[in-house]
């Protein structure tokens, strides 16, 4: 039993010496392990030095304005009477055309015979024979004189339309003046002036007046009667005076009453006779304008009959002129046709022998499309010339940031300049490049000096030389959303070892050429910065150098 306890006790001390001791292994190289799992980087210190911010790119030379040498028929070529790079003077022997029919001439031929035919079967429709006369001998008038006329005529109609409207519209006034006056007449009455309750009022007054004048009369004889009594009652006196007395106010009353009605009578009836004399009056002055007003319309009428026969004369002119037009026209339109056909069937055939291609243009040639026996295509260029001193171009692609570092203007220096006498090139345009327009432009240059079109050239164009305190590689320049940056390595030292970690640095590029860029920003310029690493690596991340 002691045994087996003793034998336990010396596993558990071995395995605890082999746990210690793999501990111990794994702490001293605990170090090494990490840096392995971490993205190794390639680095390289900021240094100062020069910077030529160039662009350089390889074009072809081609011509900046070249002369397409066309013929306008289908022809076999005999001969080829220049080469590429020969000099010509306008007038030059390009090419020997062998002798025969174009296809040209013979479609030409074919429309003729098709013109001739219709023309034929035109004046055999029945047209009259004194148009065909006309139009064949050459007496009738061209289309501009044809619509010249037509235009003259139709002016004149116009103008016989307008005269005609304003006498219609002077007709039409005088008849409504007349409409007017007679309305008015007819509606302008002697005055009828109701006079009955005026008069009915001074009755009822006179009436009132009689009786108070009876009463009063029978008064005066009871007063007296009364009076001549002796011995009479004085109360009976006294009631027969006082009878005579309001008697006698009774009538004085109702005579102002009937001499007021009389009056307000008399003011009416002098109101109707005056109403009476201005409605004669009105109605004499209106039926005086009457006459006048007659007469007037029957000058219109008589101007508007002579209008209206001018228009009518005017229009009969226009509408038979114009019906003559399409006739005529349409045979000289055919006739001309004919004619002008001819011209061109009669020059074809002058060329169906002995016809060659000339330059039209002093130049060099540049080009040469066709060969002995082969057949030209009409309108399609057979050779094209370079014009005597007219310049050339030259075109590469950039990316869009290389372009922004160059101008219209700009001079471009050719590379192996000594291969060459006296080129000169400049940059012409800057557009986006077609292939890939979203991130490359298109750089043209003009050329001038002795060049010839299809040649290779190498151009560099950009800002001149210059030195700058910090430069960098141009893989260590990273970019975001928040600019340009670089990643510079950063040491820091630890119980076990030294570490190294990325960090981000904001940088401004202040020029760039193929391999480096000039930077400004918050470095001292002895910084490594790094320039490729095995894993992506981002600000703030652990690193390793190589070994």
């Amino acid at each position: 039993m002691n045994e087996e306890n003793r034998k336990k006790r010396e596993w558990v001390k071995s395995a605890a010496i082999v746990f210690l001791s793999i501990m111990l292994v794994l702490t001293f190289f605990s170090n090494t392990i990490m840096n392995y799992s971490l993205p190794e980087v390639a680095t390289q210190m900021i240094t100062s030095g020069t910077i030529t911010a160039k662009i350089r790119g390889t074009g072809v030379v081609e011509s900046g304005d070249p002369y397409n040498v066309e013929i306008k028929e289908s022809r076999k070529v005999e001969s080829v009477a220049v080469h590429v790079g020969d000099t010509v003077e306008i007038g030059d022997v390009l090419l020997y055309l062998e002798d025969e029919e174009s296809a040209e001439l013979v479609e030409a031929e074919k429309l003729l015979k098709t013109l001739q035919d219709d023309y034929d079967k035109t004046i055999l429709t029945g047209l009259d024979a004194a148009m065909i006369n006309r139009v064949e001998s050459g007496k009738v008038s061209s289309t501009e004189e044809y619509l010249k006329k037509m235009n003259a005529l139709k002016s004149a109609m116009d103008k016989a339309e307008t005269e005609m409207e304003t006498a219609q519209k002077l007709v039409n006034d005088a008849q409504a003046w007349i409409n007017a006056l007679e309305l008015q007449i007819s509606i302008t009455v002697p005055a009828n002036v109701d006079t009955s309750s005026q008069k009915k009022a001074l009755n009822e007054a006179q009436t009132n007046l009689d009786n108070a004048e009876i009463r009063l009369d029978l008064a005066q004889a009871a007063y007296e009667k009364a009076a001549q009594v002796s011995g009479s009652d004085p109360a009976k006196l006294l009631e027969a005076e006082n009878e005579l007395a309001a008697a006698k106010t009774e009538k004085e009353k109702w005579e102002t009453e009937v001499s007021k009605r009389q009056s307000d009578l008399n003011t009416v009836e002098m109101k109707a006779e005056n109403a009476q004399i201005e409605s004669e009056r009105l109605i004499n002055s209106l039926s005086a304008q009457l006459p006048n007003a007659k007469l007037d319309l029957n000058k219109a009428n008589k101007e508007l009959e002579e209008k209206t026969e001018k228009y009518n004369a005017s229009k009969t002119a226009y509408e038979e002129y114009v019906a003559l037009i399409p006739a005529e026209l349409d045979l000289v339109s055919k006739l001309e046709a004919i004619e002008k056909q001819e011209e061109v069937v009669e020059k074809l055939r002058s060329q169906a022998i002995g016809a060659t291609v000339t330059a039209g243009i002093a130049g060099t040639i540049t080009s040469i499309n066709v060969v002995a026996g082969e057949t030209t295509t009409a309108g399609s260029a057979v050779a094209v010339i370079q014009p005597a001193g007219k310049g050339y171009t030259l075109s590469f692609s950039v990316t869009n940031e290389q372009a922004k570092r160059v101008s219209v203007g700009d001079p471009a220096d050719l590379v192996n300049s000594w291969w060459y006498s006296d080129v000169q090139a400049t940059v012409a345009s800057i557009r986006p490049d077609t292939s890939n327009p979203t991130k490359n432009k298109l750089l043209t240059f003009n050329l001038t000096g002795e060049l010839t079109a299809g040649q290779s050239l190498t151009l560099s164009v950009g800002q001149k030389s210059a030195t700058y305190d910090m430069i960098v590689p141009n893989s260590a320049i990273r970019e975001d959303n928040n600019g340009k940056f670089i990643l510079i390595v950063e040491q820091k030292s630890s119980p076990l070892g030294n570490r190294f970690k990325a960090t981000r640095v904001d940088v401004d590029v202040l020029a760039a050429d193929e391999t480096q860029s000039a930077i400004t920003g918050a470095v001292y310029g002895w910084e490594d910065v790094i320039t490729t690493s095995t894993k992506p690596v981002e600000a703030g991340q652990l690193i390793r150098l190589p070994d």
